[in-house]
C-alpha cells in the first residue's frame, strides 16, 4: 500500500488515472465503495494540494458521469458525480487547513444537519414528494410486510412506504455524512501510512464532535419532545436532526473506545463488542458518545508510556 501510495503522489497527473480506475471499482458496488476515490482526492489534498486532488475528482466524475447519464441524463449523472467527490474535497480542504479530523468531522455534521434542513425548506414536504414513487417500489413493500407478518408485526405497505419515505431524506443525509467520513479516514490514513505513521490513529482516537453538535442536539432533541407533548406528533425537522446526529455520536462512540483501548483501561474483547453493538444495541453507543462530550472519558484514561495504540 505505501508503494502504491508513493507511486501515486509522485505526479499529480496519476491521479487522474487513478480517479478513474478507482471510480470503475466502485462502481460495481455503489454506494459502499463510494469513498474509493473520494478517499483518493483527500489524499491528493493531504499530500500534494488542490491541483492533485482536482485531477482525482475529474478522472472519477468521468467514469460515474458516463455511468449514470444513460439513466437519469447528463445532468443526473454530473449530480450523482457531485455528491460522491465534492463533500469529500470541502471536508478534505478543512482537514489540511484545521490539521484537526475532529474540526473536519463537526463541519461535515452541522452540513449534513444544515442539508436535511434545507431540503425541508426547499421541498415543502419532502415525504409527499417522494410519495408518488412508491407505486414503483410496490412489489418490494409488498415483501416487506409478509416478512413482517411472518415476525407478528402487521403493517400494510403503504404504512410502511409511508415510513420509508418519511426517513428517506434524513437517511440520505446520514449517508453522506458516513460517506464523507470514511473517505477522509481512508485518506488520512494513507497519508499517515505514508509520510507520518501514528497520525491517523491519534487523530480517530481523539474524535469528537465538541459541545457546540452536542448542543445542537440537545435543542433538537427538546423541540421534538415539547411538540410532541404539545400536539402528539414530534416535528419532523428536529427529528431529521437527531437522526443524523445519532449516526455522527456513533462515530464518536467507536473513537471512544478505541482511546480507552490505547490506555489500556478496556482490553480488545470490549473493543469487539463495541463494533457487534453498532448492529445490536446502536442507541447504546450513541449514548457513550454523546456523553464523552462533558464527561471526557478518554481525558480520564490518559495513555501510559508503552501503552497499546490499538
Amino acid at each position: 500500500m505505501k508503494k502504491l501510495a508513493q507511486w501515486l503522489t509522485a505526479r499529480p497527473i496519476r491521479s487522474l488515472f487513478a480517479g478513474a480506475v478507482l471510480a470503475l471499482l466502485s462502481l460495481l458496488a455503489l454506494p459502499v465503495l463510494a469513498w474509493l476515490p473520494a478517499g483518493l482526492v483527500v489524499l491528493g489534498l493531504l499530500a500534494i494540494g488542490p491541483v492533485a486532488a482536482a485531477l482525482a475528482a475529474l478522472g472519477a466524475a468521468l467514469p460515474i458521469v458516463w455511468a449514470f447519464s444513460p439513466v437519469i441524463g447528463l445532468g443526473g449523472g454530473l449530480v450523482v458525480a457531485a455528491v460522491v467527490l465534492v463533500p469529500a474535497y470541502v471536508a478534505g480542504s478543512m482537514l489540511v487547513t484545521s490539521r484537526s479530523l475532529s474540526f473536519a468531522f463537526q463541519a461535515v455534521a452541522l452540513g449534513a444537519c444544515a442539508l436535511v434542513l434545507l431540503v425541508r425548506l426547499i421541498l415543502g414536504d419532502p415525504t409527499g414528494v417522494l410519495m408518488p414513487l412508491l407505486d414503483l417500489f410496490r412489489p418490494a413493500l409488498e415483501e416487506t410486510a409478509k416478512a413482517l407478518a411472518g415476525l407478528g408485526v402487521e403493517r400494510t405497505p403503504e404504512e410502511i412506504g409511508e415510513a420509508t419515505a418519511r426517513v428517506a431524506w434524513a437517511t440520505g443525509a446520514w449517508m453522506l455524512l458516513l460517506h464523507t467520513m470514511t473517505s477522509l479516514f481512508a485518506g488520512l490514513w494513507t497519508f499517515s501510512a505514508l509520510r507520518e505513521p501514528g497520525l491517523f490513529g491519534r487523530q480517530f482516537r481523539d474524535l469528537r464532535l465538541g459541545s457546540l453538535v452536542a448542543w445542537v442536539a440537545v435543542g433538537a432533541l427538546l423541540a421534538s419532545l415539547v411538540t410532541q407533548w404539545a400536539s402528539g406528533r414530534a416535528w419532523a425537522p428536529a427529528e431529521d436532526v437527531l437522526f443524523v446526529l445519532a449516526g455522527a455520536f456513533l462515530l464518536q462512540a467507536l473513537a471512544v473506545v478505541h482511546g480507552l483501548r490505547a490506555a489500556q483501561a478496556i482490553g480488545p474483547a470490549l473493543v469487539v463488542l463495541a463494533y457487534a453493538g453498532v448492529l445490536l444495541v446502536p442507541m447504546a453507543l450513541v449514548g457513550l458518545g454523546f456523553a464523552d462530550t462533558w464527561v471526557r472519558f478518554r481525558d480520564r484514561f490518559r495513555a501510559r508510556p508503552g501503552a497499546s495504540q490499538g
